[in-house]
């Protein structure tokens, strides 16, 4: 399939790199000539006169036009856009242009915090969503090519309207940044001396406040009336949560933090298709090479799958610690086999 990507930044790009290795042949264009020349490098990208497939990977503000202007000039390509905010997109797509059943919509559910096509990777959308928007005036085979690009990059699709589209995004990844960014913005306000003290919790919850202010201003106002709705429902929440702390009210602060416990359990697994039900089995492990290669030698040889895993050792210590995070139904069964063969394994209550 010979393709042209109009937006050579970190998204544009990483699909770019995505489809390069399904064996696709690329063609980069962006306004600024050196993102341009960088993609085109990046993907072995040349000039293609007719392409089966245009993706529009370019800022909110443009991508109607030139989803518009890419119907317009290839009557008998397939045009997909990925921009996160849709606002009746696809129907104003069809009042502007006579070509409509060639374009479908969507949004791929991945990102950085750093921006650009130095910062693209290829598997950036592994094992994640992919928003199609649902319309009927989308032809069969502009549908197919978006599911044809989705599985090249690793992605699951999911079809949505319009409308379900703005509302969830605005809960699952708007509102993620818009608490990174307010948590960042009142931190800016604190003494530096002070912040020496700050440990990893602060840093994880702050990532996102390294997101382009430009890029967000467009997304939030785009999609204001759906943000809103959220920003209104987290101040009501900590309204409540002030209300409860102030009266000493533990049962009300308890439960602040168990819903959000149950919230958190309801974050999918990978593809989005089964919950992070995971046991998590820990293993004494010596300072020396070879020992996380015999763990997972040992995992393959009964079959199990090693979902996650995070490594504990002290600097001088002999002795470090592995915690694997595998399925339920595994978990006794590695247990029992790492045991036989010599590994000292303890059963992790929760992570």
């Amino acid at each position: 399939m010979k393709i042209r990507i109009v937006g050579s930044g970190l998204i544009g790009t990483s699909i770019a790199l995505a489809l390069k290795q399904a064996g696709c042949s690329l063609h980069m264009v962006d306004i600024d000539a050196q993102a341009q020349q960088l993609a085109n490098k990046l993907t072995n990208g040349s000039d293609l006169d007719q392409p089966d497939l245009i993706i529009i990977a370019a800022n909110i503000a443009s991508n109607k036009s030139l989803i518009v202007k890419a119907l317009e000039d290839n009557k008998e390509s397939i045009v997909i856009d990925i921009a996160s905010v849709k606002s009746n997109l696809v129907h104003e797509v069809a009042k502007l242009s006579a070509n409509a059943k060639n374009f479908v919509s969507s949004h791929p559910m991945a990102g950085r915090e750093v921006g650009g096509g130095h910062s693209a990777r290829a598997d950036l959308f592994n094992a994640r969503a992919w928003i199609g928007i649902t319309s009927d005036q989308s032809s069969p085979k502009a549908k197919q090519t978006l599911e044809f690009v989705v599985k090249s990059c690793g992605a699951t699709l999911y079809w949505l309207t319009d409308k379900e589209h703005d509302e969830i995004v605005a809960r699952i990844s708007h509102l993620p940044q818009i608490i990174s960014t307010s948590l960042a913005g009142l931190i800016n306000e604190t003494n530096e001396n002070t912040l020496n003290l700050a440990g990893q919790g602060l840093r994880d919850v702050m990532r996102l406040a390294a997101s382009d202010g430009q890029i967000w201003t467009e997304l939030l106002i785009e999609n204001k009336d759906s943000v809103l709705k959220n920003i209104e429902e987290i101040i009501k929440r900590l309204q409540s949560l002030g209300d409860q702390v102030k009266g000493s009210d533990a049962e009300g602060v308890k439960k602040f933090f168990l819903d959000a416990n149950k919230g958190l359990q309801k974050i999918p697994g990978k593809h989005g298709l089964s919950p992070r039900n995971y046991s998590y089995l820990s293993v004494v492990i010596n300072d020396e090479a070879g020992q996380l290669a015999k763990i997972f030698n040992e995992c393959a040889k009964v079959a199990i799958n090693i979902e996650d895993l995070s490594i504990e050792h002290s600097p001088g210590q002999l002795t470090g610690l592995i915690t694997l995070a595998i399925a339920e139904k595994d978990f006794a069964n590695l247990s029992e086999h790492l045991s036989a063969c010599g590994w000292d394994v303890f059963q992790v209550k929760s992570r």
